[in-house]
């Protein structure tokens, strides 16, 4: 299949999705793709932790002022590739919104196992390690989707 969109989903699309979000867009030389971050419970805009920022800004990772946005299916078409952070929020994607296919953990699509650990709240030691793990497994992604 060939993708002309991925979305991101975290829980509240204030931490793990827009850092993916982000660096996947850095990466990327296609600018045609769209490249969005979504988050399963997000029951008001909040923007998005500085602690990711911080991480985003001492990479040098391009990236604007967001706020969280909740997931909609209406956003998902035949070609849009659903990659969570993690299996129970790929399951929820899966049972609370009826999506049937290319709903896949960013390690699983990546052919990796294992999930990327929830930091909020932790130190700036933790979003670095969540920086490097989500950076090596988007180049692993982006390899798998042939784009350049």
């Amino acid at each position: 299949m060939d993708f002309d969109k991925v979305i991101f989903v975290s829980k509240e699309n204030i931490t793990l999705s827009p850092m993916a979000e982000w660096i996947f867009k850095s990466i990327l030389m296609d600018k045609g793709k769209t490249i969005l971050s979504r988050g399963l419970v997000v029951l008001f805009p909040e923007p998005r932790n500085m602690k990711v920022t911080d991480v985003l800004i001492n990479h040098g990772i391009p990236h604007e002022e967001q706020v969280s946005v909740g997931f909609s299916s209406d956003e998902v078409t035949e070609d849009t590739l659903i990659l969570t952070m993690n299996f129970v929020e790929k399951v929820k994607v899966l049972e609370d919104f009826g999506i049937e296919k290319n709903v896949f953990t960013i390690h699983e699509f990546a052919g990796e196992e294992g999930e990327i650990l929830y930091n909020y709240g932790n130190g700036e030691d933790t979003y670095e390690a969540s920086y490097v793990e989500i950076k090596d497994l988007l180049y692993k992604v982006k390899k798998k989707l042939q784009w350049t």
